[in-house]
């Protein structure tokens, strides 16, 4: 099982520790990038999907295609897009 983030649009993601301060080359981590954070949790967690909180980052378990995960929040008509979340590493 993969974890894929997912955070409410127009919030930064923040500067995960596992995330370099400088890097070299390109460097990305893709996320999930929703509108309403609180009820794509809710409708996620209600279809299955397990929801963890690691230090304040929420990620989603993709066990399932990516597919699945996206009708689920299409059926429940939940604004989402698959970004790169990085914003805070310097590219040199």
């Amino acid at each position: 099982m993969g974890l894929l983030p997912i955070i409410e649009k127009g919030q930064p993601a923040g500067c995960q520790a596992d995330w370099p301060l400088f890097y070299m080359n390109d460097f990305s981590r893709m996320g999930i990038v929703v509108t309403g954070l609180a009820r794509a949790v809710e409708v996620l967690t209600a279809s299955g999907f397990r929801v963890l909180n690691n230090d304040g980052l929420l990620q989603v378990e993709t066990g399932e295609p990516l597919a699945d995960l996206f009708a689920v929040l299409s059926a429940h008509r939940v604004a989402y897009e698959l970004s790169d979340l990085v914003s805070c590493v310097y590219q040199g």
